[in-house]
């Protein structure tokens, strides 16, 4: 939904004269804003997605306008409108220059100097600002309809005018630490993806249809996850905008677990057992049933500063093999074996039974949902 570089071209390609001389796969940039640089020193000023207009007058104090670009590519600007005539020239634009912003996927354009800055800047303002309005009213439906199962009539009305369709499938991905969130809308674009992304409780979410996706979802996550800062979480599929609700929540979850195990990402579809206790409505039965199986093997640990809780759920997980939980432990042989020993005693039960070893560990996965 946001506004993109070709919105722009298109609005002023023949009102101002604009031509583009290279950067053509950029287009699908998203644009934030338009903001008018004649100084490299002051790039620490732009935030990402900001279409540059200038005049050159940089130029005067020795910067080319290779470099100058450059520090605009870094700064992840969405494109350079260059007001030729004075300053700069349509032939200081060297094939150099073209081959870096195609490399990069940066449009530039030239107007010639006669085109008043002022009125090309308050066109593109207007536009800008209506499509922010727009941005908001969708903000505002997405963010109603998070905390509705179903949505109610209304929002779903709203919605359907933005393009997304009551009965489609639809995935939710949640993103924490995300610096830059025009790097994403910009590849999305291209892709010509029906999604919408926005900031919520200190977090990016993403919301796309997936019904005639062409990208895969390990392609959308590789394109999310560009630094290792970022945790996101996974949704499963839902069929219909009005389960959207649930579907956030459950990439909200997906998201708590990334933290919890220190993964970049972890998928809804993924979590296996998790997902039925994420499903259970009755969060006390499940205290019940952890300490009933092991609430006493913890209160030993508590008091005696014993290692009896993670030695057990170790050797569980290892398939009940000493020497792989051992290994695992760091531990000797003989010391698991003692171990072992004592647990049994503690607990007054075997391990050899197959029921038995499930109960514990479902208790296991019970302690670390409530940890999630």
């Amino acid at each position: 939904m946001r506004t993109q570089v070709s919105d722009l071209y298109e609005c002023a390609r023949e009102k101002y004269n604009l031509t583009l001389q290279g950067g053509q796969a950029g287009l699908n940039n998203s644009s934030s804003w338009v903001y008018l640089a004649e100084d490299i020193q002051n790039m620490s000023f732009l935030k990402g997605g900001e279409l540059v207009i200038t005049t050159g007058l940089f130029t005067q104090s020795g910067v080319r306008l290779y470099d100058f670009i450059y520090a605009l590519v870094m700064r992840n600007c969405s494109g350079i409108l260059i007001n030729t005539g004075k300053y700069l020239h349509p032939d200081d634009i060297t094939p150099e220059i073209v081959e870096f912003c195609n490399g990069n996927n940066f449009p530039i354009f030239t107007m010639p100097w006669e085109v008043h800055l002022v009125d090309i800047m308050q066109d593109y303002c207007s536009l800008l600002l209506h499509s922010s309005q727009r941005e908001e009213q969708l903000d505002a439906s997405f963010q109603n309809a998070l905390y509705q199962t179903p949505v109610q009539e209304n929002i779903l009305r709203t919605l359907n005018q933005f393009g997304f369709a009551s009965v489609s499938d639809y995935r939710v991905m949640t993103i924490q630490n995300l610096p830059d969130a025009t790097r994403i809308t910009s590849s999305l674009n291209g892709y010509g993806l029906r999604y919408h992304l926005f900031e919520h409780d200190n977090l990016h979410i993403l919301i796309y249809n997936s019904s005639r996706n062409k990208l895969l979802m390990n392609e959308i996550i590789d394109m999310i996850c560009f630094c290792d800062s970022i945790k996101l979480g996974v949704s499963d599929i839902i069929h219909s905008l009005t389960e959207i609700g649930m579907c956030y929540k459950r990439a909200r979850f997906s998201l708590a677990a990334a933290v919890f195990w220190k993964r970049q990402f972890v998928n809804f579809d993924d979590l296996g057992l998790f997902q039925v206790l994420f499903c259970t409505s009755d969060p006390g039965l499940l205290q019940t049933i952890y300490k009933r199986q092991l609430g006493l093997l913890e209160q030993h640990d508590v008091s005696h500063d014993s290692d009896y809780l993670n030695t057990l759920r170790i050797f569980l997980l290892s398939d009940c093999n000493i020497l792989e939980t051992a290994f695992r432990m760091h531990t000797h042989r003989n010391t698991i074996v003692y171990r072992i020993r004592k647990i049994k005693e503690l607990l007054n039960t075997e391990l050899n039974d197959s029921a038995v070893k499930f109960d514990f560990l479902m208790a296991f996965y019970i302690k670390e949902y409530f940890s999630i």
